[in-house]
């Protein structure tokens, strides 16, 4: 497919949307809530299992997740609700959704996730909700560790997260932090390295 015909809207017609939608936010408590929200839709009126139809633009999946971590991205709480589905069952489905408390998000993730609340024991949606929930749970405690130690370096106090590590964890990551980056370069001038 070339540019120029991926550009022609007019070729096409919406069928199916999912909207994934995730916050972090920092409690008072020091423990961080990343919250999401998944939701599929169709542009056309569904036939329902009761005889009723669902009508396009409402949804056909809608679930939300809450997890409660530390700052070493340990799960302290968890809960789920699903809030439409297909079927009635549906609703019940995030039974073992506490098992994830202890769990650490980190390398593994998704195979503890399908492990612990996989197949029978599970709902797909969630599970594919905290997938993605992984990197948003990044995003939020490494942001705001690189804002403290920002703040502290700025007022002449010790870095408060020093690692022992001898390299960077995010080198080579992605194109970004491949270490022939100019962001390399700059970032980390001692892990650079020239084409």
């Amino acid at each position: 497919m070339t540019l120029k015909n991926y550009e022609n809207t007019n070729s096409r017609s919406l069928v199916h949307s999912r909207t994934i939608f995730s916050q972090g936010y920092l409690r008072k408590d020091g423990l961080f809530d990343i919250e999401s929200i998944i939701k599929d839709t169709k542009s056309y009126d569904i036939p329902k299992s009761d005889g009723s139809y669902l009508k396009r633009g409402a949804p056909l999946h809608e679930m939300r997740v809450l997890l409660t971590i530390n700052l070493e991205m340990k799960i302290i709480n968890v809960s789920a609700k699903t809030l439409s589905a297909p079927y009635q069952i549906c609703l019940g489905a995030n039974f073992k959704i506490k098992s994830l408390i202890g769990e650490t998000i980190g390398p593994g993730w998704k195979n503890k996730i399908n492990k612990i609340i996989g197949n029978i024991e599970g709902c797909t949606h969630i599970r594919e909700l905290l997938v993605s929930m992984a990197t948003v749970s990044f995003q939020t405690v490494y942001g705001e560790k690189s804002k403290r130690t920002r703040e502290a370096l700025e007022n002449g106090k010790k870095d408060p997260y020093p690692t022992d590590i001898s390299r960077p964890s995010l080198l080579n990551t992605c194109y970004a932090f491949d270490e022939k980056s100019e962001v390399t370069k700059k970032r980390w001038p001692d892990y650079w390295k020239k084409n």
